[in-house]
């Protein structure tokens, strides 16, 4: 799928959401902006594929191998690895988390008030990222053979779609 459609996918997962809101304008914008920000988010590995990739990143970290051999290949950290897992949703989900926890230290007061303050944005942003996975599931192959849903595990679920653009607006039309 491409990133608007991820986008927009994530965007209206959010808008479902905040229907169960009693908050204000603001914290609802904040739960739509967050949950396309999960929908966006596992696409971020695409950065290999920028021309300056291997002059900056590829130099600073002597990396062995190009950012297009990166983004191809099935590395655990190419395209379709493990920001394309849902142990990577959760433990992207708990980074929020725990930044949320860290900035409002002196607001909350314990974990349980943290996760009840915070639910909808965080389930916002959980399931943007996991519907990102299961988009990518009926989209073609490629070279990946589907998305390391599962990862540490080296198999891949999904790439059972035949056409790109047509699945990339069904989809988004069925999430």
């Amino acid at each position: 799928m491409d990133i608007l459609t991820h986008a927009l996918s994530g965007i209206a997962v959010g808008s479902v959401l905040v229907t169960c809101s009693k908050e204000g304008f603001s914290d609802k914008i904040f739960v739509i902006l967050l949950s396309g920000f999960g929908g966006v988010l596992p696409d971020f590995d695409a950065l290999s594929l920028w021309s300056g990739f291997d002059q900056t990143f590829g130099s600073v970290f002597g990396l062995d191998h190009s950012g297009k051999e990166i983004y191809f290949s099935k590395f655990w950290y190419s395209h379709h690895g493990f920001l394309h897992s849902s142990f990577a949703a959760f433990f992207v989900t708990f980074l929020i988390f725990s930044a949320i926890w860290v900035i409002g230290i002196n607001k909350y007061q314990g974990f349980k008030h943290i996760i009840i303050e915070n639910h909808l944005p965080l389930i916002g942003f959980f399931l943007g990222f996991i519907f990102h996975l299961f988009g990518d599931m009926i989209t073609p192959a490629s070279v990946w053979g589907g998305v390391n849903f599962f990862w540490p595990s080296k198999s891949n679920v999904g790439g059972t779609g035949q056409i790109w653009w047509w699945n990339n607006y069904d989809i988004f039309l069925i999430i």
